[in-house]
């Protein structure tokens, strides 16, 4: 099984208006914190969170697979919290601390853009046991496979072609049984 290497087109910079946009809500509402405690100062701090996932979307969208459904959860759950109105440093720390997340997880997705690397494959064959693997499906899809630790495996179909697409190349080994 031979993988060939693909230029593949990623998210970069369609992400960085977002992120940086993402700030000047963030700053507004820590400003804000400094004169007053109100209920505007922590909705500057949601929508800079909202638009900093909202950049993380993107990157989500556009490279499948590689981004976990939970990190992209953290964000409107936070926001939602925010409004409980906790105390100005709590709002503070868990608005810094998601934001921190979705810049991290784009800078993952803007560094993972330009190549991967494919194979074809026979849907009839089952994927192989790979010990240390994390599986979400057994048999061939046109989705994530599965995780070998930051490596993920994903099934597609490229002009009637199928492939398993990875970050980095996999050898597998087969045995005759």
């Amino acid at each position: 099984m031979e993988w060939t290497e693909v230029d593949t087109v990623g998210p970069g910079p369609k992400m960085l208006f977002p992120m940086a946009w993402s700030l000047l809500p963030l700053v507004g509402g820590l400003l804000l914190f400094i004169k007053s405690d109100s209920l505007l100062a922590t909705s500057f701090l949601a929508a800079g969170i909202m638009l900093s996932l909202f950049a993380v979307w993107i990157g989500a969208t556009s490279m499948p697979g590689r981004v976990d459904m939970l990190v992209l959860l953290i964000s409107p759950f936070a926001a939602f919290c925010l409004f409980f109105q906790p105390p100005i440093l709590v709002q503070a720390a868990i608005a810094l601390v998601v934001w921190t997340i979705n810049y991290r997880t784009a800078s993952f997705l803007s560094a993972l853009s330009g190549k991967s690397y494919r194979c074809k494959w026979d849907p009839r064959v089952p994927l192989p046991q790979i010990d240390g693997a994390t599986y979400m499906h057994r048999k061939w899809a046109a989705r994530p496979l599965f995780r070998i630790g930051k490596n993920m495996v994903r099934g597609i179909r490229v002009n009637n072609e199928i492939m398993l697409e990875a970050d980095a190349p996999i050898t597998f080994t087969f045995s005759e049984e």
